[in-house]
């Protein structure tokens, strides 16, 4: 059993990570509200100032990423789109030392409607909003970095 400070260590963490998660999904929506969006893809083009994490290490960022974007999408009455939610993801991920693509692509629906819809890879894995882009079909329009298709 762990003693009682790493438990409120923990907790603390969890604390600031769903804090700091929240702040980027705010900062998302009003950016995506007032700044044009070529603006927006200079942001969504950077990629991390620090050496990038490898291994278990970079693997647990991006669960922690994933997890937490993931509470606040079905806990929280803050409404987010896909595209805040991918946008908070990669920059969050991008703050780690972490550099993902964030695609935004579209697919038909029944009578003719197109609709949209953003997700972010870690290379071949998924952090949010893959398993949609998966299933439904999504198309690529866009990636950020821009990569050749």
């Amino acid at each position: 059993m762990p003693p009682p400070i790493e438990k409120w260590r923990k907790r603390l963490a969890a604390l600031l990570l769903l804090g700091e998660a929240t702040v980027y999904l705010l900062t998302a929506r009003c950016a995506l509200g007032i700044v044009p969006f070529r603006h927006l893809t200079r942001w969504m083009e950077r990629r991390p100032r620090q050496p990038e994490l490898t291994g278990p290490d970079r693997q647990r960022a991006v669960q922690e990423v994933r997890r937490v974007i993931f509470q606040i999408w079905h806990r929280s009455p803050l409404p987010t789109t896909c595209l805040h939610r991918a946008i908070a993801a990669q920059s969050m991920l991008r703050r780690r030392g972490v550099g993902t693509t964030l695609y935004y692509g579209a697919a038909t629906r029944p009578v003719g409607k197109l609709k949209t819809h953003a997700w972010v890879q870690d290379g071949s894995e998924g952090v949010v909003g893959h398993l949609i882009a998966r299933q439904d079909g999504y198309q690529v329009l866009a990636c950020y970095p821009a990569m050749h298709l």
